[in-house]
């Protein structure tokens, strides 16, 4: 889907794209499973628990927020990318956008997430407050 997106729009173009359906989706996926968030959670812990929840869901084997990073190991994304350049695919952006979906939705603050280290297995994560 990502490379029929970036055949249309560009690189640029899914990279938005699918960050954009990431937020969405980050969004939905925990309204659908906890309603209506009447909490709103300090920034640093809805980053944890959001980190903790793409586990529970099976995005990921391990995803841990570190000092300034998310650390994510065997996940289902970097698997699913078949060119060479991992850091170039646009389903990082997906990804990214998924952590910072979940993230607004329980804080309302907005995180920017930037992919350092990304190799099949294994992703390293910047991450910066809005």
């Amino acid at each position: 889907m990502s490379e029929g997106i970036r055949t249309l729009v560009g690189d640029n173009g899914a990279k938005a794209i699918l960050r954009g359906a990431g937020k969405q989706t980050g969004q939905k996926l925990l309204e659908s499973r906890m309603g209506e968030f009447s909490n709103v959670l300090d920034k640093e812990e809805a980053l944890r628990r959001a980190c903790i929840m793409l586990e529970e869901l099976g995005f990921a084997k391990s995803v841990k927020k570190g000092d300034g990073n998310i650390v994510i190991e065997e996940d289902i994304f970097t698997n699913a990318i078949m060119e060479e350049n991992l850091l170039d695919s646009p389903v990082m952006y997906f990804f990214e956008g998924l952590i910072e979906g979940f993230v607004f939705f329980m804080s309302n603050h907005k995180v920017d997430i930037v992919p350092e280290v990304v190799e099949k297995g294994k992703i390293v994560y910047k991450y910066s407050w809005i």
